[in-house]
């Protein structure tokens, strides 16, 4: 199929997700956006010259914004759950266990995926290949992440505007739990690959919310022998059919969710030799931060 045909179908299937959302049918509409996302990365992958690139380009940022509109519609039937500090992040993929700068093959799939921050120019993180990175010298959060144990709200790049994300209901001794989608899997597929305990919240001026955390807490999911999958422990609201992040780069969740996810990560590691007494310490943690809600 030429550019141009996958282009109009495209551009027909972007009308239609908008008037399911319009309708606030999630269901409907996740389905839909993901059927364009991946004419999208179709059409990235034959894109020729500068009128398919922007045309391309245009397409994307159509996709976000119904992504947003849909984050938006969520985040309101998610507002109960904002009051107890958690939340997971939606992390680009990285092969190097998040310690490291990831290899070219990773680096391609996240800008054939569209991941705003591989895809901008302000991105260099080839040029720190083989650098001893720390929390003063590092290209992007995934290069940090388990090594540092150390995240952060990020920036919108949309339309070349750089706006820092802000993190309003995250706490102190809560847990951020970070989770990515590897190549070659469906949003079904999401794995956590970390929980970070939050020690420190700074959201300074001018510059994005940074979480820093106690390492002695936080948590390493060996994502390549233990498969620990976000979506069988979170339920969007009103809809646990509905297995959608769209575009937010993070979501608050419950206590239980948590607690839920460090048993599931506990029983993965049951029997496996691994030192699982973080893990049994903060389920311990969290059973006894629910028991005294009650």
């Amino acid at each position: 199929m030429e550019f141009r045909d996958l282009r109009e179908k495209a551009e027909r299937i972007i009308e239609g997700t908008k008037e399911w959302v319009k309708k606030k049918n999630l269901l409907d509409s996740s389905k839909k956006l993901e059927e364009v996302e991946d004419l999208v990365k179709d059409l990235n992958k034959i894109a020729t010259n500068d009128v398919q690139v922007k045309a391309v380009s245009r397409l994307r940022d159509q996709l976000e914004y119904l992504a947003e509109d849909i984050d938006e519609i969520l985040s309101k039937r998610e507002a109960g759950k904002q009051g107890d500090g958690n939340m997971a992040f939606k992390c680009n993929w990285n092969d190097k266990h998040y310690k490291e700068v990831c290899s070219k093959e990773a680096y391609e799939f996240n800008i054939n995926e569209g991941r705003a921050w591989c895809s901008s120019p302000q991105c260099r993180c080839r040029e720190y290949l083989g650098s001893e990175l720390t929390l003063d010298n590092y290209p992007c959060y995934e290069s940090i992440a388990l090594k540092e144990m150390h995240y952060g709200a990020g920036w919108d790049h949309k339309s070349g505007i750089n706006k820092p994300r802000h993190i309003h209901n995250g706490r102190e001794n809560k847990i951020a739990v970070l989770t990515t989608r590897p190549p070659n899997t469906e949003e079904k597929d999401r794995l956590i690959v970390g929980c970070l305990y939050i020690d420190k919240i700074q959201d300074d001026p001018g510059a994005e919310t940074k979480l820093y955390t106690d390492k002695k807490k936080s948590i390493e999911v060996d994502y390549d022998n233990v498969k620990v999958k976000f979506w069988d422990y979170y339920k969007n609201a009103g809809n646990e059919e509905l297995i959608l992040w769209a575009s937010g780069l993070f979501r608050y969740i419950t206590d239980e969710t948590v607690l839920n996810i460090l048993k599931g990560i506990g029983e993965k590691y049951k029997n496996s030799g691994k030192d699982t007494k973080k893990i049994i310490d903060l389920i311990k943690y969290y059973e006894e931060v629910i028991q005294s809600k009650k």
